[in-house]
Order: C-alpha cells, then structure tokens, then sequence
C-alpha cells in the first residue's frame, strides 16, 4: 500500500512540474530562511547558559532617578555590594567582581603587546563561574596581588607552547612597572559570554597600585555578580537589597540597585558602560516573527495551488472513489505528496543552508554552526519541520480533495466553491498584509538607524585622528614633557588645525567614564543625590570639537592654570546644560563663577556652560557631563587631532604618515595606535545596522515568496480561462481588457491587504521605535513607498503572465471547441 501511494505521488508530482517545481522552490527558500535564523536565535539566546550555576547568577546594577525622573542606567557597581550581600544576605553564596581599566601593557622578554580585554577580578570570579582551567589553582589563582590568570591564547602568545604557571611577566600599570606571577591559565572564553577577557589579574593588585577599597561606595566601575544558594534573587528580594544599600550611603541618594539574571544581560540589558555591545530580545523576537511569516507564506502557498488545482484532479477522485478508495485511502495519498515535496524541500534546505552558511557567519559576525550527527536539537527541529510542513501544508487541500463527490465530478457538475474561493483569497490577503508589513518595517528600521548616523550631536567628530596615548613606565613629569613635544610636533603641521588631550573621548564604552553622585552645588544641597559623569580635558578640547559655550567662558589655560593643585588637576569646570539643571540652576548664568563640592576634598568653581551633546549613540538620552581643566594632561588618555581635510582626499594618507612619523619619534618603544573618530563612534549603530540588513534580507526573500505564490495563482487563472479570453478576443477584445479582467480581482486583494496592514505597521513601528532615545516621525512616506512597491510588483507579475495569453492566436484556444 505506501509503495502504491508513493508512486502515485511521484507520478502525480512529475505530471505537473511546473506547479511542483514551485512549491519545491518556496518551500526550500521558507524553510532555509527559517533555520538560519533559528540557528542565529538559538546562539543569541544561549549566552552565558555553559556556566553551571547560570541560573543561581545574578548581576547587580544601578539605576539612576533625579526625583522620580528615571535619568540613566549604568551596568557597573560599587565594589561595597559584594561584601554587604555576602555578610548581610543568607541567600548569597559568594560575589564575583571585576574591573576594566582600559589597555594594559604586558611583556615577557622581547614579547609585548597592548591588551585590552584586561580586567582585576576577586577570586569569587573563579567560583562563581565555570571558566575552565587548563592549569593552575582556581582556589588560590586570585587570592593575592602580583598574581595573573591567563586564556590559553594569551599564553601561546606570551610562552609558546610551555606551560606558564610559575612563570613571572611583567605589566605597566600607568607609570609603574610590576613584576607578577601567572597563577593561572584558563581555556578561552567561548563567544557566547557577555564579558569576554583574555587576562584576569587579581583585584588585590588593584588594592596594592591604585588604592582601590572593597569597601567602596563612592564609584561604580565594577562588574558585580552574585551567586545564590537557589533562591530565586525576585522583586522582593531586590526591595531589601536597596533598603539596606540606602542604609549604607546618603539617605538622599536617588540611586536604585537592579537584579539581573545572568542570562538576561546579553538580550535584556542596554545600559551604560556594558562590557561589550548586547543584542537585543526585540531584535531576535522580530527575526523569529520573520521566519515565521517565510514559512506560513511558503505553506500558504502550497495551500493555494494545490486547492487551485483541484478541479483539474477531481476526475482522478471520482474514478478512484467508484473504483473502492476510501476516504482515509485518498487523504494519505494526497498527504504523501505534500510529504514527498517537503522531503525534496528538506533536503535542498540542508544543503542550501551548509552552502550559504559561512557568509552569513561572516555577515552577522557569528560562528553558527549546523551538524545532524551530534546536534539532537536540530534534529528534532528539522523533523519538526518536516512533519508540521506536511500537515501544515497537506492538510487542507487533502481534505477538499477527499470530499469530492464521485458523481459530481464524473458528470462534469464538479465546480468551484464559493467557500474554497473565499478560503484561497483570504490566504492571498494574509500573505500580503505579512509582505506589507515587513517591507513597511524595513523602511522604518533604515530610516532610524540613517538619522542616528547623521543626527547632529552637539559637537564635530569629523576629520579627527585619536591617538591612543602609549603605555610606558614614566614619571608624570616625564610623561607631561613627552605629551608637550608630540602636541608641539603635531600643531606643526599646516594639514593640522588643532589637537586635545582628554580622559575620554566620544563613542567610548567602559573603561575612561567617571561618574559620581557626589558632586552638588554649595547652596543647593537640596539638589545632591544626582549623578553626573565627569572628564578631565586640556584648554583645547572645547574649540577642537566645535563645543558652543552657552554662558561664561571656556578653560584658558594662561588664566586657570596657576589655579591648578600640584597633582595638575585644576579648580575650575565646565557643565552642559543638563548637569545645570541636576544641580539645581534656573538659568545659565545663574551658575556661572558658584562652587561645587563633593567628590574631591576642595571645591571647584563653575567657568561656563556648554551646550548638551551626545557622548554615546543617540539610543540613549544626553548625559549630565562635567568637564574638568587638566592643564598638565596628567589623565590624557588619547590625542585628538583635528585635520583641514575629509577622509576621501588622496592627501589623508601622507598626513597619517606624518603623524605616525612624530608619534614614532617622541614614543620610540610603543606602537602607533589610532582610529578615526567617527568610524568609531559609528561602530555603536553597528548591531543595528546588522539586524535592519538581515531583516531586509528576508524581508526581501519574503516578498519573493509571496510574489512566487502569486505567479503560481496567476498561472493557474489564466489556464483555467485560455478558452474565455479566446472567444472574447474573436468578439473583439484588446490585449489591455484582457489584463484588466485578469489584474482587477487580484489587485483588489492586494490593496485590501495594504489597508488592513498600514494600522498593524504603524503599531508594531511605533513599540519598536520606543527603545531609542531619539526616534524618527513616521511620516506617510515610510508606508506609501513599501505599499507603491507591492503594488508595481504584483501587477508587473500579473501582466507578464496576462501577456503571455493576450497575445496569442485565439485559433490556439479554440480549435477543438
């Protein structure tokens, strides 16, 4: 019987090519467009689930209120948290924590290399997590200072192929050099971790070089997890939590410290100062939706045809009916069919998806991966999709097939029901309000994603060369008269209009930002408990940047120098306008020349106000920023020089050089390193960019599908009515009557379906749109150009196939009637 049923089906599916050939087609397209991005889903939803305990891990973060205005996020913590949950909180087992501070220099004989991905982690780091060690003693490899966890590939690179524990090498630590041990080395850290590291030193070095305290309160620049006994860290939990952290610090701190599940952070978390750019839920729910449609509209497709074609099998039917086939006998016949063209299509989809995986990875910048042999989770996945394919697709039309009369067809009375072309439209209409929608939503996710690119920031970042300042064990005098020769060297240069030192620079993530809710404005004490994040700058970072200094004046460094302490840091700031208004300040003028304490143990006095402008990407809000006078650069973390001319002149080239010429000649021993400041900044819009690629990408295989279906319809109509346009062309009929009779009933559908999707688009836009700081205006362009396009699309299919039968000789269509 199954061997009966499958080569009826294959002959079945070879007598019609041309309508199996199609199905095979959008089927193999649906069903690759969903495992890609299943796949894709799949990695971004695993992060940081490999650790063993992940669901007993939690982050802890701080939310920042100016009264009840929430004013921002931040991913880091104070280093107190830790021990106050451990002592005061039966449900925590232990904390792990660690620090950034921006790139290290490490050297083993004549290996050195600048690392960044460096951070002073406390021995809870190796408990709370399973990294795994390859050798060494995760018990004792962070528990004292001068000690230094390496990955494996950072061993090869500073040891060869010998085993380092033991050994000794050296690191720079700002002006000092120190001699440590490596304690430990651990396997790399897999790409599916939110904080990824090559280095680990132990939080006790930062204890002994740079005076850091477990025990404070005042700054939050670290990374803080706790680890539970398995109680579940809820909202109740994180309501004691804060009590007793208000308890600890000022009463009138606005601050409120967050609870997040470890394996939240890389789709949940968007907040300031992460380790690394997260992805997003919304993001991968959208892809997810997307596969989704793809395959419905493949199904849909299917369904339509097939349903389309059953006039033309019912003659089958009805001879198989009188000649004993049940009812059950005919539906699994049909459904082997649609088993056989899913099995074609699953096994085109496998190979098409090994084939074009390796430019995806390197198109979203993932290693996915795909292996039936070892993977139980594809393979239930891709018999998943075989079976529902097959149901999903097979069911409907088997049915409507089974249930034919047997007397009805053979008598010729067989015809087309009202309720089965009622069912076909209503597919047409869902697969096109689908189409509408993700075209609609591709234009909005470009049009966004375009503005903050271009959006001005409130400051000039075009045309800037940053120059990382070299990591050497130097005296600050010494550092100062280096930094003075290369400034000096550089402003030589005619192709140069000027250069800045400063601690940070725009577009920067974790490691240069100081923030502190310490700073108030003496007389307005009523205004303390407000964050604000602060920078040290040179006199020249105002004017190199283009700043607009709104009231007072900007840093002079005749006159505010002298007013410096002997460690350079000057009295003197600069507030925009957004820390004016924290501190309490009706007008710009009102601050100029008042104090502000708090922070530091002297006060400083307010010189000027400049205008509000965007540090970080424009999905988050302005930042109350202080600007700090630092005339000896003593915290000049990068160069910034300002060229006369754009990237694209032929001379940018020859001016690099010549700034790598100087660099080379003050720094002898370091190397050049430097970016451009506005491919940088932009690099924070990149993940977006990714995602509104990969949507438009399917979207685009998505109208393809629904255009394919389409075509199938049309062909299918204009068979079904070769001998009506014949008579109606020997009656007289032109070939553009006879494309208006054949366009008019299915562009009607279309248009419907755009009514219908433009209040679904304008909803699913407007939540979408709700994640960014600064959002587009959803201008009737956006929809009218993606409804334009469907429309041109559909028609231009539908007139091919109607010129086709228009053209042609009416004898053709006529001869045997």
């Amino acid at each position: 019987m199954i061997k009966n049923h499958l080569l009826v089906a294959f002959r079945n599916i070879k007598k019609r090519k041309s309508f199996a050939l199609i199905n095979v087609f959008g089927l193999t397209v649906g069903m690759t467009v969903c495992m890609l991005i299943l796949t894709y889903a799949r990695c971004e939803m695993s992060y940081d689930s490999f650790h063993s305990r992940a669901k007993d891990i939690y982050r802890v973060t701080v939310d920042l209120y100016s009264g009840d205005a929430f004013q921002a996020s931040d991913a880091q913590c104070y280093p107190a948290v830790g021990p106050m949950a451990v002592n005061e909180f039966p449900e925590i087992e232990s904390f792990a924590m660690a620090r950034n501070i921006g790139r290290v220099l490490f050297k083993n004989g004549e290996k050195a290399y600048n690392e960044n991905s460096v951070y002073f982690a406390n021995p809870g780091w190796l408990k709370v997590f399973d990294w795994q060690m390859a050798s060494g003693d995760p018990a004792t490899a962070l528990t004292e200072s001068d000690l230094v966890v390496l990955t494996e590939s950072a061993a090869t690179k500073y040891f060869g192929d010998e085993d380092p524990v033991g050994e000794m090498i050296t690191v720079v630590l700002g002006s000092r050099e120190a001699l440590m041990k490596v304690s430990g080395v651990i396997k790399d850290v897999p790409e599916n971790a939110h904080l990824k590291f090559d280095i680990l030193i132990s939080y006790e070095s930062g204890v002994k070089y740079f005076d850091w305290k477990y025990g404070d309160w005042g700054r939050n620049n670290e990374f803080m997890y706790l680890l539970s006994k398995g109680s579940v860290l809820d909202a109740a939990f994180a309501e004691r939590f804060n009590e007793n952290y208000h308890g600890k610090v000022a009463q009138d701190s606005e601050e409120q410290l967050v609870i997040q599940p470890l394996t939240d952070i890389h789709l949940k978390s968007n907040r300031s100062f992460e380790a690394d750019v997260n992805g997003s839920q919304a993001s991968v729910n959208i892809l997810l939706l997307v596969a989704m449609f793809v395959l419905i509209i493949a199904w849909v497709n299917y369904i339509n045809l097939a349903t389309a074609k059953a006039l033309e099998r019912g003659k089958e039917v009805g001879v198989r009916k009188v000649l004993g086939s049940s009812k059950t006998a005919l539906l699994i016949q049909f459904l082997t069919e649609s088993f056989l063209l899913n099995l074609f299509s699953l096994i085109l989809t496998l190979t098409l998806v090994q084939a074009v995986l390796p430019f995806f990875n390197q198109f979203t910048e993932t290693d996915l991966s795909i292996n039936l042999l070892t993977d139980l989770t594809l393979v239930i996945l891709v018999t998943a999709l075989l079976i529902v394919g097959t149901l999903a697709s097979g069911i409907y039309p088997a049915l409507v097939l089974s249930n034919y009369r047997p007397l009805a067809v053979l008598t010729g009375k067989l015809k087309n029901s009202k309720k089965g072309l009622f069912f076909r439209k209503s597919l047409v209409v869902f697969q096109f309000i689908i189409t509408m929608i993700l075209l609609a939503g591709t234009t909005v996710i470009y049009t966004q994603v375009t503005q903050m690119r271009n959006q001005e920031l409130g400051i000039d970042i075009d045309q800037t060369i940053v120059v990382r300042s070299p990591l050497v064990a130097l005296s600050d005098d010494e550092q100062q008269l280096k930094r003075m020769s290369f400034k000096n060297e550089i402003l030589r240069l005619p192709e140069v209009a000027s250069m800045s030192f400063s601690e940070t620079i725009f577009g920067q993530g974790t490691t240069d930002m100081n923030s502190t809710t310490g700073f108030y404005a003496v007389g307005k004490e009523e205004f303390k408990g407000n964050n604000n994040y602060f920078y040290s700058v040179d006199a020249d970072f105002i004017p190199t940047f283009g700043f607009k200094i709104l009231a007072g004046r900007a840093f002079d460094e005749a006159l505010d120098k002298p007013k410096q302490n002997p460690d350079g840091i000057g009295r003197s700031m600069l507030l925009n306008e957004t820390a004016r208004k924290l501190m309490g300040f009706q007008t710009n003028e009102e601050a100029i020349g008042k104090k502000v304490a708090g922070g530091f143990k002297e006060s400083f006095e307010i010189l000027g106000i400049f205008n509000d402008y965007n540090h970080h990407s424009l999905k988050t809000n302005v930042d109350p920023t202080i600007f700090i006078f630092d005339a000896n650069s003593t915290a000049a973390n990068y160069a910034s020089i300002k060229v006369n001319m754009a990237k694209s002149d032929q001379s940018y080239k020859a001016i690099l050089n010549k700034v790598e010429a100087i660099y080379g000649e003050v720094y002898p021993s370091s190397d050049f390193d430097y970016y451009f400041l506005d491919e940088k900044f932009n690099e924070q819009y990149k993940a977006d960019q990714q995602f509104g690629t990969v949507f438009g990408l399917f979207t685009s295989i998505t109208v393809f599908v629904s255009i394919l279906g389409l075509f199938g319809l049309v062909l299918y109509e204009v068979q079904q009515r070769i001998k009506e346009i014949g008579i109606r062309k020997v009656l007289g009929a032109n070939v553009s009557s006879i494309i208006k009779m054949l366009s008019t009933s299915f562009m009607k559908l279309i248009v419907l379906s755009i009514f219908i999707a433009l209040p679904i688009t304008y909803w699913c836009a407007t939540n979408w749109l709700q994640t960014y700081a600064y959002q587009i205006d959803l201008d009737w362009y956006i929809f009218v150009m993606p409804a334009v396009l469907i429309l041109l699309i559909a028609f231009s299919t539908i007139v091919v196939q109607s010129l086709q039968v228009a053209r042609r000789n009416p004898i053709d269509a006529l001869r045997y009637e």
